[in-house]
């Protein structure tokens, strides 16, 4: 969705022959005549792109292609270009004439969703806008595919994309490439990769006996229209990421040359494993070949990497992948509502964030609204037409981004992992709400910045410990110290009365809560709950990190007899053995959270900005608790959300079935 110039005549003109009249999934078709067409309309200047505007019903299944393209805000319309809208001439910018240009057929019409003239971007509180983006994930789903446009050819993109489509030509997933690779193949490979000119450059040579140096040469001058193609502003854009996710069948166009979307996705990542490969053997022959000179001091530069897993591209379309062909992933789950997926959308490292555009504030709910699965039983209401919260403002350094954005709007650029307990698996192993499932999950979003959510308040936070960092290799005092922390604030519960514990669990519990009750599956890499395991190599860790203390006796002397046998060679003690290196694994995925004790005796772990006073509770719907910091008081008392945490004791619904009490906590 785009910002869009400030001349409305045209606009009224054009709309108010094709009104939407607010009615829900009514959409605009944009027909493109062909070329022919146009050489039959001597009256319109050469080159003129002749359009038609109509209306359509989705449920009718009308036959058309989404064309996702970005362009900039500011872009002046070409007076040089000429398109006509049902008769009636409409500026146009030259990036918006190059996809209808391409786009456009000799002799066939075509029909196209084109947001850029499908919806009025300028009629009245944007009420076009909110419905079209409401109903965007049908418009998608009801299109035969999506026309990804990156732009015209540049930079040697020609170059980049017939790389990929050889590549891809060659069905070569990227799995089977690591699994059967070897240095023959990858050069076998690269012949038949690369642009016929460079094989045909060396008349001397055949592409069989290509040295593997040349090879290595002649990919690596592709580096630059890879990364060019891989860093275009389309890979840049929210809204791009986000028809990228409802695609269902896309084909990806740059220039005169096209790719479907899988495709090009599994082919940039094999060849970007190919090139690093090709790489790091030209950096090892160099280092190991004695005749080299500069075997002595070969180092392979970041530079020579291709890194195009890192690029804007593969890393968007990464999310996409998981979006939508992992059925249990955290993101796409259906038992997910979109109280749940907030706690994964809060701030990390600049390094690891998508980088995002965002061009107006308000996309950070709306944007991600449609790729949410709740927001009917939710009534979140796409709005355009609302005022944008100040917290939404633009900050120093980061235009649209305030510093104090609302909690519960989702925000990719500040996406974050799966819950580090979950490690890299997909599995939900707990569900600390219950009986209080789905069903009962209910919100009223009455204003535009708060939602109220409906939970059940376990406790306040008393006592917070430090934030744990796994240590550096022959060092454990990070290890000893979060371990003794977690063990005191045990001791100062079950020392109350009204501990919800018992002094018998502390066996499980000590073992359980430094890793969050979470164990790898020594079959696979999935996570489990913890088990006999986990308790015996906690066992076996405290062991080797608090060793007992030899204490000497000073008793009387004992009796001769006595004597005699201490005066024997003692038995050797068995060698201490050192902690389990599973426990202690499994203790570094907690890393960044802080272990805490409630008023009420609950021990457990929590983000690494929790603190005392801090609420703990259980959303309806959520598998896991919540910390939530209150703001305010009286009736101006709202809660910002601060993290998921675990709590021992009620990670299946314990407390829920006991305590049903409700709380409506107002979230801002």
């Amino acid at each position: 969705m785009v910002e869009t110039d400030p001349d409305l005549a045209w606009r009224q003109h054009l709309y108010l022959q094709t009104r939407l009249k607010d009615k829900s999934g009514r959409i605009r078709l944009l027909t493109i005549q062909p070329r022919q067409y146009t050489a039959s309309r001597p009256e319109a200047p050469p080159g003129t792109i002749h359009c038609f505007l109509r209306l359509a019903e989705l449920k009718e299944h009308p036959q058309f292609t989404v064309v996702s393209h970005r362009w900039q805000a500011t872009d002046a319309a070409d007076e040089a270009k000429s398109l006509l809208v049902n008769g009636a001439p409409v500026p146009v910018s030259t990036g918006l004439f190059a996809v209808l240009h391409h786009i456009q057929k000799e002799a066939e019409p075509v029909v196209v969703w084109i947001d850029a003239l499908c919806i009025n971007h300028a009629d009245e509180n944007e009420r076009e806008k909110s419905l079209q983006v409401s109903q965007l994930a049908q418009i998608f789903a009801t299109a035969e595919k999506t026309l990804v446009w990156l732009g015209v050819t540049a930079d040697r993109s020609d170059e980049a994309m017939k790389v990929l489509r050889r590549l891809a030509e060659e069905q070569l997933t990227l799995s089977a490439y690591v699994a059967n690779w070897t240095p023959q193949l990858g050069h076998q490979l690269v012949q038949k990769i690369l642009p016929s000119r460079f094989l045909n450059s060396s008349a001397a040579a055949s592409p069989g006996n290509k040295e593997p140096l040349e090879l290595q040469k002649e990919l690596e001058s592709l580096r630059a229209p890879l990364k060019a193609l891989m860093e275009r502003d389309y890979w840049m854009d929210l809204w791009s990421l986000v028809e990228l996710c409802l695609s269902h069948k896309g084909l990806i166009v740059c220039g005169s040359h096209g790719l479907p979307l899988d495709h090009f996705y599994s082919a940039a990542r094999a060849l970007d494993h190919i090139i690093n490969h090709l790489t790091y053997s030209k950096w090892l022959a160099s280092a190991t070949d004695p005749t080299t000179p500069s075997a002595q001091g070969a180092v392979l530069s970041g530079e020579e990497v291709s890194n195009l897993s890192q690029s804007p591209a593969l890393r968007i379309l990464g999310r996409r992948d998981e979006y939508r062909k992992d059925a249990d992933s955290w993101l796409k789950s259906p038992d997910n509502p979109l109280f749940t997926l907030l706690g994964r959308f809060y701030a990390v490292p600049a390094d690891n964030q998508l980088p995002l555009r965002i061009s107006n504030a308000r996309d950070r709910v709306y944007a991600l609204a449609c790729l949410a699965t709740d927001i009917a039983e939710l009534g979140i209401t796409v709005d355009y037409g609302k005022d944008v919260d100040q917290s939404l403002t633009a900050s120093a350094g980061h235009p649209g981004r305030g510093a104090d954005l609302t909690s519960w709007a989702i925000d990719w650029e500040n996406v974050r992992l799966p819950p580090s307990y979950l490690g890299a698996s997909s599995e939900r192993p707990f569900n600390a709400c219950g009986p209080a499932d789905i069903r009962y999950y209910r919100a009223d979003t009455s204003t535009s910045n708060q939602i109220s959510l409906k939970a059940a308040v376990v406790d306040k936070v008393q006592e917070v410990g430090t934030p744990y960092q796994p240590d550096e290799p022959g060092n454990s005092d990070q290890q000893r110290a979060y371990l003794s922390e977690i063990r005191q604030f045990w001791e100062d519960s079950t020392a109350s009365i009204s501990s919800p514990y018992f002094a018998e669990q502390a066996a499980v519990a000590l073992a359980k809560i430094p890793v969050g009750d979470i164990e790898a599956s020594l079959a696979s890499n999935a996570f489990t709950r913890a088990s006999s395991v986990t308790i015996e190599g906690y066992k076996r860790t405290v062991e080797a990190l608090f060793p007992a203390e030899i204490v000497e006796d000073d008793s009387p002397a004992e009796s001769p007899v006595v004597q005699e046998k201490e005066q024997q060679p003692a038995a050797p003690k068995p060698e201490q053995s050192g902690p389990s290196i599973p426990y202690i694994t499994a203790m570094a995925r907690m890393a960044g959270r802080r272990p805490f004790r409630s008023h009420n005796g609950y021990v457990g772990l929590g983000p690494a900005d929790l603190t005392v006073a801090d609420t703990v509770g259980i959303p309806y719907g959520s598998p896991v608790p919540f910390a939530f910091r209150r703001v305010g008081e009286g009736e101006d008392t709202v809660y910002r959300l601060v993290g998921e945490v675990y709590v021992f004791g009620i990670m299946d619904g314990e407390f829920m079935k006991v305590h049903r009490q409700e709380t409506m906590l107002r979230i801002a």
